[in-house]
């Protein structure tokens, strides 16, 4: 089978690559401008004229024979395929991610005789955003999140698949010493207690002062914000960007604590999946995440501290606690880690696509 699917998120592209394995197709993506110039697609068209399609479609000077190098995930390539060439050997399954891709990638999956479904896992998922789906097009739905109403057609709630997250004790202010993925041999712990957070443009949000607080009272600690800053200035908790999804994975498992304190604009929610892989005790706010897949990951004083509901003293009392007492520590990293595996089973869920699939395929 060949499919063609539309790209926008690495992590996203690198669960669908996944799955295509598991299921023995072949997956691309579209390049060249004339897919925006023909009308197939058309995210942010109505704000961005041709500015955000460059970004996506574009070729690079890099590309070759057809496959371009995923600079997140070194290890991969990816297919690529222009209009024409998707028009002289048509894909046999069409799936659009982008809610403004719907309409044109149906159309060129009606044209081509291809069978059109669509791919919702990261985007905000509210009843606006639903009303923009485009289920009238599809025949099927891969859906990883919760949707706010019915979907209506034959659809599969899964969870995407992504590897390297794998459990690991927590250092514990022990300094280490490896080889990182990109082959650099580099020390990177400094002997502190580490509090790590992955949220994008977290320093942007009001929860930031979440952080700053239990930092302030707690300095002995190494608090770390990876990420951009966005339009919010610099501060000394900055640690960069990780250009590498097995470069977070590993500045994950160097850390003793996840922090994420994200209220707002989750998808799917690759980095709180990745932290409860790896398994760390999470300090965030649960209800966010009571009606999203990962809201049966947390378990309150189990796997997950909930800071909504306590003081910062509290907060901080708990990081201490959780410094002193290394047995408390790793039962909650053991506890993390294993209630992923309760949750979140690929192979399961991969049964359930094929069925999906053995129902619409013509």
């Amino acid at each position: 089978m060949k499919v063609l699917a539309d790209y926008h998120h690495h992590d996203l592209w690198e669960s669908l690559e996944l799955l295509c394995a598991r299921l023995g197709w072949d997956l691309f993506r579209p390049i060249g401008m004339d897919w925006f110039d023909q009308g197939y697609w058309n995210h942010e068209r109505k704000w961005h004229g041709d500015a955000i399609a460059k970004q996506y479609l574009q070729r690079w000077g890099t590309d070759e024979n057809g496959k371009r190098h995923d600079l997140s995930h070194p290890d991969r390539y990816q297919n690529l395929i222009t209009l024409d060439q998707a028009r002289e050997d048509p894909p046999d399954i069409v799936i659009s991610s982008l809610a403004h891709n719907h309409e044109g990638f149906g159309l060129f999956a009606a044209q081509v005789n291809a069978t059109f479904g669509l791919q919702i896992g990261n985007v905000r998922f509210s009843a606006i955003d639903m009303a923009e789906d485009r289920w009238d097009l599809a025949k099927f739905g891969l859906i990883s999140g919760k949707l706010p109403g019915p979907v209506p057609v034959p659809h599969v709630i899964y969870h995407q698949e992504f590897v390297g997250f794998d459990p690991k004790p927590p250092p514990r202010g022990l300094s280490m010493i490896g080889t990182r993925p990109d082959g650099q041999v580099d020390t990177w712990h400094d002997g502190k207690f580490r509090i790590s957070s992955f949220v994008q443009c977290y320093p942007e949000s009001p929860t930031y002062g979440a952080l700053t607080g239990a930092a302030l009272d707690a300095p002995d600690f190494d608090w770390r914000v990876y990420g951009a800053y966005g339009q919010a200035p610099m501060d000394h908790y900055s640690a960069g960007n990780i250009d590498t999804c097995l470069g977070v994975a590993r500045a994950m498992q160097d850390s003793d604590v996840a922090w994420h304190a994200k209220a707002w604009s989750d998808g799917f929610g690759h980095v709180i999946h990745n932290w409860f892989s790896i398994g760390r005790p999470v300090f965030g706010f649960e209800s966010y995440y009571r009606d999203q897949l990962a809201g049966a990951l947390w378990i309150d004083g189990v796997t997950s501290f909930d800071i909504e509901r306590r003081s910062r003293d509290e907060v901080v009392a708990l990081l201490r606690q959780l410094e002193a007492n290394p047995e408390m520590h790793l039962r909650m990293c053991d506890a993390a880690a294993a209630r992923f595996r309760e949750v979140v089973n690929f192979d399961e869920e991969e049964q359930q696509i094929r069925a999906l699939f053995a129902q619409v395929l013509p």
